[in-house]
């Protein structure tokens, strides 16, 4: 089998969609720990429980303190748009194969396996990043369910990302076929063709 060559403009795709969704996992992960705006009420009410606050203006200075916080969480999800865009201009160009394509022409279960991994994983992204400009740009209130669709989809994207970089060491520790240096260098035989 034909192992794919890693050319610069796909490369610097994979890294950026990497770069994005594992800082929007950060993210989320600190709006849930650290930036848990009714934790942080909670230690506010008790630090200033000398001062007449109440409950939800704890709220309010908690939602404050992790604004900066989600004005990245935006930041990123743009920046992974700009990659689903770039996406699929690789895969009009030729220059990224279709990731249903790659599932109906796989050979073996381990590879179909592989292929269906990876076309979760760009639909899972397409959904998450279309109901995040939604919900960003549009009326929150009317579209709840979108913030819905948005929050559930979480949990499975993390672990089909999971599985998607246990799967990439597995094969680097398993073969000689250096994956990932060809995905932060290049293939050298696909540059020496050219």
């Amino acid at each position: 089998m034909k192992r794919p060559q890693y050319l610069p403009l796909f490369r610097l795709w994979h890294w950026l969609t990497a770069f994005s969704v594992l800082g929007l996992f950060a993210t989320v992960a600190l709006r849930s720990t650290f930036l848990d705006k009714k934790a942080n009420a909670q230690i506010i009410l008790n630090k200033l429980a000398s001062i007449s606050i109440d409950q939800e203006q704890a709220v309010a200075v908690a939602k404050a303190i992790r604004t900066p916080m989600w004005e990245w969480h935006y930041l990123l999800g743009f920046l992974l748009a700009a990659a689903v865009a770039w996406r699929v201009f690789l895969m009009l160009r030729g220059q990224a194969r279709m990731p249903l394509l790659k599932l109906l022409q796989a050979q073996g279960l381990h590879e179909k396996g592989k292929a269906a991994i990876h076309l979760l994983i760009c639909l899972g992204i397409l959904v998450m990043t279309v109901t995040g400009l939604f919900y960003y740009f549009c009326d929150s209130e009317s579209f709840h369910w979108v913030k819905e669709i948005h929050q559930s989809l979480l949990w499975p994207m993390v672990i089909l990302v999971l599985l998607h970089i246990g799967g990439v060491l597995t094969h680097e520790l398993s073969t000689k076929e250096c994956i990932v240096s060809k995905m932060i260098h290049g293939d050298e035989e696909a540059s020496q063709k050219r």
